[in-house]
This record gives C-alpha cells, structure tokens and sequence, in this order.
C-alpha cells in the first residue's frame, strides 16, 4: 500500500522545532521530545540511524537552547496548550511521537489531547523509561527541595556529574528549568480515558529504578492497536548507554509505519 508523502514544501518551522536534518520529501515526520532539562540536540546522531524518508523533528521546550531566556512550564495544562497551538500546521500528513521519561510522558499526554479533539493522531507511539500512567513512582519527588538538597537528588537520579552541580553560575542558569521540568515528571497522573487507537512501542532499561521494566508491559492497556516491549541494557538513561540496540529497534518499527 502506497502511503502519501509529506509535501515538498515543509510548513515554516517555529521556536518549537529543532530539525537536524531536513529532509523535504520524507513520508513521515518523527517527533522527539527529550528528558526533563534536555535538548533537542541530543537528537542530532539519530538522522544517520533512521530511514532516509524519515524527518527528525526535535521538541524544543522553552527554558533550554535559543530559549533559555522562557520561563519552563511546569504544570501540565499550560504546556499541552501551548504545544497544541504551536504544532497544528507540522501535526498533519503522517507523524509519530518518541519521548523518553517525562518527554515520554509528554508525548503521551499531547496523543491523547488529539484524540480527544478528533484530530490526527500520530501513528505509532514510542515511549522509552516511562512509568504507565497508573503505574505509581517508586522515588521520592524533589522538585520542592532546596536547592543543595535538589541538586544531590538531581546527582542521584541522572548522574549529573558532581563538578556540573558545584558551577554556581551555571546551575544558577539552568536549575528553574530542570526544577519545572522535574516538577511535570513527579506531578504526572495521567490522564484517564479511553485507550488510544494508536500502536504503542514501549523501551525498558533493565536496571531502572524509575519506571521499573517490570512494570512497563502494564502499557499495554493504554492502546487499542498493536503493543511491543524491548528490555535494553541500562538505567534510566539507557537511550545513551544503549543507543544503538534502541535505533535498531525504532528504525525497525519506522519502517513498517
């Protein structure tokens, strides 16, 4: 079955997207959304990983890169709005989502803001070291600590280096975003609704200690289609340590998108 081509002309891109690699004539978009106080750069390696008729299109929330200066959305309402009016004319032809962690959980969230409006949704879902929506968090929240007793939780559960969190200047900078972006991840319950009619891909570290593998299958409600579990090597952050077993496998489903 032929499936149509995004159109050569791309819509005109905002400060939402970052684009590694534009490429016009791609029949799917894949939209990234990063970790909590990620970049959308992080990205930039998968364009050589992926099909060639693939597009990577990075989410750039406000309070990182060329939007450092934006105040970072912390509550969850405001940050869906703002997406859903910032994305309609990219949101169109066929997309799917990847998300790791709290930008899994994003990725979620803005599916099902689409369903429930009756409008496109992407066609398949790629959630890696999420929790289930139900599943409950297994670390205590740090978002409301002071600052010392954040960073060392920050320390804890993304093994920032010691020597980032002792720059005072730049944790000065960085903290009100990582802070926010923290705050999403632990305030998350998801929301409750029928399942989604959308496949469902879901990527495990095998020792993470904040969406527990064993846990991870339990996804599976949340979808009317098909649903697929991969165990990687790796904790929470196994997206880095791990990387190539993890674009095998999104390649892979890619192309039978």
């Amino acid at each position: 079955m032929s499936i149509e081509q995004i159109p050569t002309k791309a819509p005109v891109l905002n400060r939402w997207i970052y684009r590694p690699a534009p490429r016009a004539n791609a029949r799917l978009r894949m939209f990234c959304f990063p970790y909590a106080g990620g970049s959308p750069s992080l990205f930039r390696s998968w364009v050589h990983a992926i099909p060639a008729d693939v597009d990577i299109m990075g989410v750039r929330l406000p309070g990182r890169d060329n939007r450092i200066k934006e105040p970072a959305y912390s509550e969850w309402s405001a940050l869906l709005d703002a997406l859903e009016d910032s994305l309609p004319e990219l949101l169109t032809g066929r997309f799917v989502f990847f998300g790791h962690s709290m930008g899994a959980a994003v990725a979620y969230e803005l599916a099902r803001r689409l369903s429930a409006k009756g409008k496109p949704l992407p066609a398949h879902l790629l959630l890696a070291g999420c929790r289930a929506p139900h599943v409950p968090r297994y670390v205590p929240a740090i978002h409301h600590l002071p600052d010392e007793e954040f960073y060392e939780g920050l320390r804890d559960i993304s093994g920032t280096p010691r020597e980032v969190l002792e720059d005072k200047k730049f944790m000065a900078l960085l903290a009100p975003t990582l802070r926010a972006d923290i705050q999403l991840a632990e305030t998350w319950s998801g929301t409750a609704g029928e399942p989604l009619d959308t496949p469902i891909t879901v990527f495990a570290g095998a020792e993470d200690a904040l969406a527990p593998p064993d846990r991870m299958p339990e996804w599976a409600c949340y979808t009317t289609g098909r649903f697929t579990a991969h165990l990687l090597p790796g904790e929470h952050f196994f997206l880095r340590t791990s990387e190539e077993a993890l674009l095998g496998h999104i390649r892979a489903t890619l192309e039978s998108c």
